[in-house]
């Protein structure tokens, strides 16, 4: 529910709140928080879900966001499986590796579909700024999922 609720926020809402032309993305963020906190078998199907949601609402090409919410899902869950889930190293070590590996497909699938721009370009619009505010937007949704959990919140899975 709260990645329905953030993915229409984004689309509306959040638009009006950017530093230099970007605001977070809190999808691709909750998705990465997910992705510390469960386990593979579970998180791949938030990543799925909510990819499949965003391409037939907001997308151009059906399937982009949901392998790419997919994979950048499984791989978090299978990095962060050992990492010791509520200190903050985590969502550091692993926030620059789920925004890399999504902008990196992303990148490749819109250059296979003839869509994609020049590597350099790519780069720059996804420079300093936007990784900041996605760093910033880690660390209050990771706080977020990490204070739910202490009150025992996210032991039902379903509650997301």
């Amino acid at each position: 529910m709260v990645l329905i609720m953030e993915l229409v926020l984004q689309a509306t809402f959040f638009q009006f709140f950017n530093i230099n032309g970007h605001s977070p993305d809190f999808v691709l963020v909750t998705l990465i928080v997910i992705g510390i906190y469960f386990e593979k078998e579970e998180s791949w199907k938030y990543g799925l879900i909510i990819g499949i949601l965003k391409d037939v609402f907001f997308g151009i090409v059906f399937g982009v966001y949901s392998l790419l919410y997919f994979v950048v899902v499984i791989i978090i869950s299978w990095i962060g499986k050992s990492m010791f889930k509520e200190s903050l190293v985590a969502p550091l070590i692993l926030f620059p590796v789920g925004i890399l590996v999504s902008n990196l497909l992303l990148f490749l699938i819109n250059y296979l579909l003839g869509k994609g721009i020049a590597f350099s370009e790519f780069v720059a619009a996804r420079g300093p700024v936007y990784l900041a505010v996605n760093l910033v937007g880690t660390l209050i949704v990771y706080t977020l999922f990490n204070m739910l959990r202490k009150r025992g919140y996210l032991l039902d899975k379903t509650r997301i």
